[in-house]
C-alpha cells in the first residue's frame, strides 16, 4: 500500500548514507509491489506534478506542454522503471549473478530517486537542465554500486553486466521514443531512415534495430553455458597457449577495427542508424574477447582459465613445478602476448 512517510524516509536516508541504506533495504528484502508503491510511484506522480507547476510559472513548459504526452510520459516513465528492472535481472544471469526480479525492481526504485528529483525541478531556467543531468548521472552511479549487493553481481563480471544492461534499456528507450515520436511529432520521425535488413549467422538474426545487441547477448549467453575442468596438474599445453595468442591477437584487431569505424562517424552529421550501429560497437568493444572465442567455436571457460594460468604463472614464475612449466610456455610467446594486451 502507498506509504508517504516510508518514501520521505527511504529518499532522506539515501540523501545521507547511500550504501547503508541500500543494505538496509536489501535486509528488508521487498517485493516489487512494496518497492512501486512505496517509493517508485509517489515519487513519479510527484515529481510530474511539481515539474508541471514549475513549468507553468516559469513559462519554459514541462515536456513541451502537451496533457496527453505529458500523461504517456508518466505512464512510461512508471513502465520504463519494470523494462530496466527486467534488463537488470535477465543479464544477471547471464553474468553469474542471482536472478530475482524483486531485488531487481528494488535496485531501480532505490536508483531513479535523484533522477526523479531532477525530473521536479528540470523546467527552473538554466539551472534546472543541468542539476537534471547530475541526477540522472548519479542514479547510473547508484545502480552500479547496488547491483552487487542485490543481485550478488562477481567483480569480474560487474562491469560488463552494468554495461550491456545500460545500453540494452538504452535501445529500448530509444525505439519506444521514435515511436511516440511519429504519433506526436510526424514530421521529426520523418528525418530519419532506420536499416531493418537483417542476416542470419550462428547466433541468429543479427541485423535490425536491436540485432547488434541480440546478437552480443547471444554470444554472452553462449559463453555463460561454457564448462572445463582443468587437469590436476595445472599444467598449460602449448596448443592452449597458441590459441590464447591467436584470440587475443584477434581481439586487438576487432577493437581496432571497430574503434575506428566508430571514429569516422561525425556527430553532426550521425543518422538515427549510425547511432544504433554506434550502440552495437560499444558492446562489441566491451565483448570483443568474449566473441572471438565463440566465433571461433572456442571454449570460453577453457580461455579464462588459460589465461589465469599464464597471469599466475607470470607473476610467479617457479613457485613450483607447475608454475615453472606455465611460466616456460609464457617465455616461448611472451613477445605476442606483451604486443597484444
Amino acid at each position: 500500500m502507498l506509504d508517504l512517510q516510508a518514501t520521505l524516509r527511504w529518499v532522506t536516508e539515501l540523501f545521507k548514507d547511500a550504501d547503508g541504506t541500500a543494505a538496509s533495504y536489501r535486509q528488508a528484502d521487498p517485493t516489487w509491489q512494496t518497492s512501486f508503491l512505496q517509493i517508485t510511484l509517489p515519487l513519479y506522480v510527484g515529481s510530474f506534478l511539481v515539474a508541471s507547476v514549475l513549468g507553468f510559472f516559469t513559462s519554459t513548459g514541462f515536456l513541451f506542454g502537451s496533457i496527453p504526452f505529458i500523461l504517456f510520459s508518466l505512464v512510461w516513465g512508471l513502465a520504463w522503471t519494470f523494462v530496466i528492472a527486467f534488463i537488470f535481472d535477465y543479464f544477471a544471469g547471464l553474468f553469474d549473478g542471482e536472478s530475482g526480479f524483486d531485488r531487481a525492481y528494488a535496485v531501480v526504485a532505490l536508483a531513479i530517486i535523484p533522477s526523479a528529483l531532477g525530473t521536479a525541478i528540470s523546467p527552473i531556467a538554466w539551472i534546472g537542465g543541468l542539476l537534471s543531468l547530475a541526477a540522472g548521472i548519479y542514479s547510473l552511479i547508484l545502480a552500479y554500486r547496488f547491483l552487487p549487493q542485490f543481485l550478488t553481481i562477481p567483480d569480474d563480471t560487474r562491469v560488463k553486466h552494468f554495461v550491456v544492461s545500460i545500453l540494452a534499456a538504452l535501445v529500448v528507450n530509444i525505439v519506444v521514443s521514435l515511436t511516440m515520436g511519429q504519433l506526436y511529432a510526424p514530421s521529426m520521425a520523418e528525418r530519419f531512415e532506420l536499416e531493418t535488413e537483417s542476416e542470419t549467422t550462428e547466433f541468429g538474426q543479427q541485423g535490425g534495430l536491436l540485432g547488434g545487441v541480440a546478437r552480443q547477448a547471444d554470444i554472452a549467453e553462449a559463453a555463460a553455458a561454457d564448462t572445463y575442468t582443468p587437469p590436476t596438474d595445472g599444467k598449460l599445453t602449448e596448443a592452449q597457449v597458441a590459441r590464447y595468442v591467436d584470440v587475443i591477437g584477434k581481439t586487438r584487431q576487432l577493437r581496432e577495427r571497430m574503434d575506428k569505424k566508430m571514429k569516422e562517424v561525425k556527430e553532426e552529421e550521425a543518422s538515427i542508424s549510425d547511432v544504433f550501429s554506434g550502440i552495437g560497437g560499444v558492446m562489441r568493444l566491451s565483448t570483443a574477447e568474449m566473441e572471438v572465442v565463440k566465433t571461433g567455436g572456442g571454449n570460453w571457460a577453457e580461455h579464462q582459465w588459460v589465461k589465469g594460468q599464464l597471469e599466475t604463472a607470470r607473476i610467479q614464475q617457479d613457485l613450483n613445478d607447475t608454475t615453472a612449466h606455465n611460466y616456460e610456455l609464457f617465455q616461448e610467446y611472451q613477445q605476442e602476448i606483451e604486443q597484444f594486451e
